[in-house]
């Protein structure tokens, strides 16, 4: 049995997506930017994908990619650099690029989410390139004519150029989701903790709370010149259409004891001011005018 059909073979289905995303190869032609390439290098790591062939970049150090993109030094550590297109395509069964535009010349291309399940079967095959310009001009025509396929992201036509970590980091997830299908990547765990979860509130927690409101807001004169009964039925409905768990009816409660302890503190300061204010003893009485000279 070959090495690739015993890769691919029923007992190892639940790893064909981590393996195939290891058999891509990202190739950047001629970048220009240091930055660009980190946010590749990052893209890539996000991703799950870990292979990275730099065709006469304008420059290179890996140090200060990995200050850029942190926790990427494998991937960076793993980078090859060639002279040559044809030296970074040549040992991969297919070269897919990635373009702005579409040529008049007869070629195969589509978009980002139906051209990856296709690029993921081609690696059971070997390895595929998936070749990214340079920022200012993309891939040149020599270069398309040594491409087997055309990947076009579709973007607005008044303004179709994408950043080159944009434009990889979108081909990037579409090649991940394609690869979860097939079984063996991480998942992250997205359901939340379980802390963040409880029980929805009672009717008898809600009415509790929507007496408490009542008053809360009666402290505050929200009803005043208006018709309380109306204005608590579209509090009613419109905290019941939020439908909130036990915990967050009991922060509601605690909100509206809030504005009640303010409103009996600012009743009692001003009621402290005004007894200050009227508060007129004999200590407290302006002074008389002084006694007249003696002397005159």
């Amino acid at each position: 049995m070959s090495e690739t059909t015993e890769q691919y073979s029923p007992d190892s289905l639940e790893s064909a997506g981590r393996r195939a995303l290891d058999r891509i190869v990202v190739v950047l032609y001629q970048p220009q930017d240091l930055v660009n390439i980190a946010l590749v290098v990052r893209a890539m790591k996000n991703m799950d994908l870990t292979r990275l062939c730099l065709v006469e970049p304008a420059e290179f150090d890996g140090w200060r990619i990995t200050g850029i993109a942190h926790d990427t030094s494998e991937i960076v550590d793993a980078v090859r650099i060639v002279d040559t297109f044809e030296e970074a395509v040549q040992d991969v069964v297919r070269v897919v690029a990635t373009t702005g535009r579409r040529r008049a010349k007869r070629q195969e291309w589509s978009e980002p989410r139906d051209a990856a399940p296709g690029i993921l079967e081609r690696t059971e095959a070997g390895d595929v390139a998936l070749v990214f310009g340079r920022e200012d001009r993309g891939l040149p025509n020599e270069i398309l004519d040594l491409c087997d396929e055309a990947v076009c992201i579709p973007t607005n036509p008044e303004h179709k150029s994408l950043n080159l970590g944009h434009a990889a980091l979108l081909m990037f997830y579409e090649l991940r989701e394609a690869a979860r299908q097939l079984g063996g990547l991480g998942e992250r765990d997205l359901s939340g903790k379980p802390r963040d979860y409880a029980p929805p509130a009672t009717a008898a927690q809600m009415e509790d709370f929507f007496r408490l409101w009542e008053r809360a807001l009666d402290q505050i004169s929200m009803f005043k010149g208006a018709d309380e009964t109306s204005k608590m039925r579209s509090y009613r409905r419109l905290i019941r259409r939020a439908e909130p768990d036990g915990r967050e009816i009991r922060l509601l409660e605690a909100t509206a004891w809030r504005i009640l302890h303010y409103a009996d503190r600012t009743r009692a300061r001003l009621a402290d001011e005004l007894d200050s204010d009227l508060d007129w003893g004999p200590d407290s009485e302006p002074d008389s005018d002084p006694e007249p000279d003696s002397d005159r």
